[in-house]
């Protein structure tokens, strides 16, 4: 085999996928209503009109609001101690909070993917007018005035770098003009979903939900009309046939127009009566018959189904809620559930929310820290992370377990500070301070 020299393996050779050849929005999907500006409209429409996606999303965005964060020192320095509270001081210097921030990202889980404008500012202290310079600090450092959200729907397409597949900005719509904006990457916080196919719109979490809400949508249409239609009946219009035909007079046609307007307003509620003239059609020798020249009746069904359609909407809510590993939610709404299923599923889900926080921390620390340790000149060495901490309090009785079967087991924590204040932290107890690193009996 030919070495491999260190030129080539520099190289990059080939493409991530074929979003990199023009940035559209989820250029890769097989279905046009979940491809490019229309994949955003209808992602929308699921979030906003349907009940059981719009709590889930709602349960969702609740839990990882609510997540605490911290920043993690490099080291245990003074010097790197103070970095971190310097980074701390961004956060509370925004014209936001840090959890305000978060819930905005969180619609990357709805859309795949989430845009943010950073804009800067440089900390010339409180008596400073331009929002530029303005910070409660006034250490002369660049800190961070706002992230600026991008809706979604106002991005056009990312503009990717053909050979590479990077991300080298966002195109968006402006309110006036045709001309879009040009955002550069490195003002932006992209935050996405996965990495799929190196496509910078990422895969919603509805995607799979799709199929089970376009079948759930006509359910419920269906279902609606039936309603209707069994207690109002269906408004039926009886007209001699001389008055539909094309050949009708003008008086006829008059008469067929207001009728369908009285129709059609019994319909839709618009009148609650109908007033009808009590002429009689005569037939060809000018003699009066039985029959009405215009009448109006209610035909109702029998009252019964013959199809029940509840179950099926409730299997396609259940799929839908599956689909985001969201069923624990739908627990309780049958005959079935127990709380050993609950817990599972409830576990399952929280775990996937957690991964979901991490990765929404991985780009405030790659993407906002580090290019302000950049612009600041900072050691790199000393450069602190913002972390997030536990989605969900720890299972205390899983907790007391855990250390009931380390003390059958002979293990003495008493000189381990750090594994014993890791235990407390979980039980949300205060952690041992102890000089000489360690436990007293």
């Amino acid at each position: 085999m030919k070495k491999l020299s260190e030129e080539l393996g520099k190289m990059q050779l080939g493409q991530g996928g074929s979003n990199t050849k023009d940035g559209t929005i989820r250029a890769d999907e097989f279905l046009p209503d979940l491809k490019g500006k229309r994949a955003i409209r209808k992602f929308r429409e699921m979030r906003d009109n349907d009940s059981t996606i719009g709590s889930i999303m709602y349960a969702t965005e609740q839990v990882l609001r609510d997540v605490d964060y911290y920043v993690e020192p490099a080291n245990d320095k003074l010097k790197a101690q103070k970095e971190a509270d310097f980074v701390k001081s961004i956060l509370e210097d925004m014209e936001h909070s840090l959890d305000d921030h978060i819930s905005e990202a969180l619609s990357h889980l709805t859309f795949g993917f989430s845009i943010f404008e950073v804009v800067y500012k440089r900390r010339r202290g409180p008596q400073q007018r331009q929002a530029s310079n303005y910070s409660k600090f006034s250490d002369g450092r660049i800190g961070v005035r706002k992230l600026a959200s991008r809706a979604q729907w106002t991005i056009e397409r990312f503009d990717v770098d053909k050979t590479t597949g990077d991300v080298l900005g966002v195109r968006q719509e402006q309110n006036y003009g045709s001309k879009s904006l040009f955002i550069p990457s490195n003002k932006l916080l992209h935050y996405k979903t996965t990495n799929t196919n190196n496509d910078p719109s990422g895969r919603s979490i509805l995607r799979n939900a799709y199929t089970s809400y376009q079948y759930l949508k006509n359910l419920q249409n269906i279902e609606a009309i039936a309603v209707e239609r069994e207690l109002h009946g269906v408004p039926v219009g009886r007209i001699a046939a001389e008055y539909l035909s094309p050949d009708a007079t003008s008086d006829q046609a008059s008469v067929r127009t207001q009728m369908e307007k009285i129709l059609r307003d019994l319909k839709f509620n618009e009148q609650g009566y109908a007033l009808l003239p009590s002429d009689v059609y005569r037939d060809a020798d000018g003699k009066p018959t039985n029959q009405r020249i215009v009448d109006i009746e209610l035909i109702t069904s029998n009252g019964s189904r013959n199809i029940n359609i509840d179950p099926i909407i409730s299997r396609y809510q259940h799929d839908i809620a599956r689909s985001v590993m969201a069923e624990f939610l739908m627990l309780g709404a049958g005959a079935n559930g127990s709380y050993a299923l609950s817990k599972s599923k409830t576990d399952l889900f929280l775990r996937s929310m957690e991964s979901y926080i991490n990765s929404i921390f991985d780009v405030l620390n790659k993407q906002l820290v580090e290019p302000l340790w950049h612009m600041n000149g900072l050691d790199f060495d000393l450069m602190p992370k913002i972390c997030a901490g536990d989605v969900a309090p720890h299972d205390l009785r899983e907790l007391g377990a855990y250390l009931r079967n380390l003390n059958g087991a002979n293990i003495d924590l008493s000189n381990q500070k750090d594994i014993v204040n890791a235990l407390l932290h979980n039980a949300e107890l205060p952690t041992l301070k102890d000089e000489n690193n360690g436990i007293s009996q």
